[in-house]
């Protein structure tokens, strides 16, 4: 055998055998190609995708965002208005406060007062029943009615006028109730007036004021003759109730001797500070010119005069002159002179009061 016969039989691979290969290699590059095309197509439609995902995302961010710097402005409004209302609530807190301790004090005065008078209330009960007691007041809404009678001092002397004038207004009238019983002239309005002044008089002393009453006609009486010349108080409740019962029972009679009555007032334990005279008109009695039966003008004048001599001196006289239509037309003038010579006051109440 020769030697290139011997190598022909050594070779391993043909012609034939790299063919295979070289093709079996292509179509694996080929496959490769096309599988590499059809993945980078794949891709871009992937990548497309992600981008559309990736701005509707970076929107719904944008979105969210707006949304979040929105709430974060009403959350600071809310936190703002939150602070207000905390510092209101504050004041307001410090004003509870404030009015707490103003109510606790409140509270603690209100005891303080209840025990006050809790304490007062036991010692009222403790006061005797028949420490004061004041006068009824008549036709209370006319009680300034008679303003200008002085009151003054601590000791008052209130002269009453009983006699027959003081029945009615005028001589004839007052004449014809002269036969009329005891009651019936007790109930006659003139008199009524006069004894209602006086009680309204006696209501407006004060307290620590004393006083005495009389009754002048042809005599002088004290309103209680049982208790002499005893000064009265309104605070002694017996002696008023006497007084009071006792101005029910006078009866206007007889004629006026005012001479007498200022001279009872000149003899009295102690002499007043001031006087008030409930009158008509002039006297008609005198002691130091006695005469009977009717005496004229010029007569009584000259009694009135005889009688302001008997007044003790410095005293202030004030009267209350009832209408008396007929008889003194120089009453009035007389009696302001007297008022003005003693520093006294004269008033001439209506003969309609008190019913105005």
């Amino acid at each position: 055998m020769s030697i290139s016969a011997k190598r022909r039989e050594t070779e391993v691979f043909s012609l034939a055998f790299l063919d295979c290969i070289c093709c079996g290699f292509g179509a694996v590059i080929l496959v490769f190609i096309l599988t590499l095309s059809q993945k980078k197509s794949v891709d871009q439609a992937d990548m497309q995708d992600a981008q559309n995902r990736l701005q509707k995302a970076q929107s719904d961010v944008s979105l969210t965002q707006q949304e979040l710097d929105r709430i974060a402005q009403v959350l600071a409004a809310a936190q703002l208005e939150l602070q207000d209302v905390n510092a209101k609530n504050t004041q307001d807190q410090l004003k509870l406060t404030d009015r707490q301790r103003e109510l606790l004090l409140m509270l603690q005065q209100t005891g303080a007062m209840k025990d006050a008078l809790h304490t007062l209330l036991g010692e009222q009960k403790a006061l005797p029943t028949e420490d004061f007691a004041p006068v009824p007041i008549p036709n209370i809404d006319r009680r300034q009615y008679l303003t200008g009678v002085r009151l003054e001092g601590e000791f008052v002397v209130f002269l009453v006028r009983a006699s027959g004038s003081m029945l009615d207004e005028n001589i004839e009238l007052a004449s014809a109730r002269l036969g009329d019983s005891d009651a019936k002239k007790r109930e006659a309005p003139k008199w009524q007036r006069t004894i209602q002044s006086l009680q309204w008089m006696l209501a407006s002393l004060d307290p620590e004021q004393h006083f005495q009453i009389l009754f002048f006609n042809e005599e002088t009486t004290s309103i209680l003759p049982t208790r002499g010349d005893e000064w009265f108080s309104t605070k002694d409740k017996k002696a008023i109730n006497e007084i009071v019962s006792r101005l029910n029972e006078v009866v206007p009679q007889g004629g006026a001797n005012l001479e007498r009555a200022f001279t009872a007032i000149r003899f009295l334990p102690r002499l007043p500070d001031s006087i008030v005279l409930l009158t008509d008109g002039l006297p008609t009695r005198s002691d130091s010119l006695p005469m009977d039966g009717d005496v004229d003008e010029t007569t009584r004048i000259r009694f009135f005069e005889i009688a302001t001599k008997q007044l003790p001196p410095r005293i202030p006289v004030s009267t209350i002159l009832f209408p008396f239509l007929t008889g003194d037309p120089a009453a009035p003038g007389l009696y302001w002179e007297l008022a003005n010579a003693t520093r006294g006051a004269l008033v001439s109440p209506s003969k309609s009061w008190p019913d105005l």
